[in-house]
């Protein structure tokens, strides 16, 4: 049975050294895999949108949506080490949104977060996932319309004014929905519906796909459904 954590780790809680103490005392390890399993089906979900939404496009379209889908994980994933798990999910901040306290995952090792029976740096994998399946869900909108690399500069973009700010409020015990109380457990606000009202402002600003105009305005047939 894992010890209570008590804080006393040393120098492991600045995030420095996991030497400092046997981590393993303080979690259990059904806990653990539980959530490492979790956190690797999310992540196996991203190419999976990225193989549905390209069996949806035109041919022309389809490698663009499957190569954005993946590049989510890679734009992401350095966001979310850089500044983002810190802007969603620090212990210190407003209502609003967290801080820079843990800039860079610093004094992200030991400490729990998320529940007791969780360290800092598997909690910050596990939601890094959803960070990166969020903009690969609205990545559709690119379609027939939009090119890579300001596709991957918006993801960035979109992720730190709008994904870190709606998960920060949600998820963190300081956020003001969290305090209402508001229950999420899936990510209805953070990840779909932010994804959702994403893929549509998306799609208004950069207009009508390409011919679609000479196709009479009906609605292009997916190139393999099954895909």
């Amino acid at each position: 049975m894992a010890t209570a954590y008590n804080g006393t780790s040393g120098t492991a809680d600045d995030g420095s050294s996991t030497g400092a103490t046997n981590l393993n005392v303080f979690y259990d390890t059904g806990h653990l895999t539980f959530l490492t399993v979790s956190s690797v089906l999310v992540l196996l979900m991203i190419p999976g949108v990225g193989f549905f939404y390209s069996g949806l496009a035109r041919r022309k379209s389809a490698l663009q949506l499957v190569l954005l889908s993946m590049l989510s994980v890679a734009v992401i994933g350095f966001q979310w080490f850089f500044w983002g798990y810190s802007l969603a999910f620090s212990r210190t901040g407003n209502a609003f949104l967290g801080d820079l306290s843990q800039f860079g995952l610093m004094k992200t090792i030991a400490q729990p977060n998320g529940s007791s029976f969780l360290p800092d740096i598997l909690f910050c994998l596990y939601q890094g996932m959803f960070a990166s399946i969020t903009p690969a869900l609205a990545i559709g909108a690119v379609a027939d319309r939009g090119r890579i690399l300001p596709a991957l500069v918006f993801m960035f973009v979109w992720s730190t004014a709008v994904y870190d700010p709606i998960a920060y409020w949600t998820w963190n015990p300081n956020g003001w929905l969290y305090k209402l109380p508001s229950y999420d457990f899936a990510g209805g606000g953070p990840v779909h519906i932010s994804s959702g009202t994403c893929a549509l402002a998306y799609s208004l600003m950069l207009g009508r796909r390409t011919g679609y105009s000479s196709n009479g305005g009906l609605p292009y047939r997916p190139h393999s459904p099954s895909a």
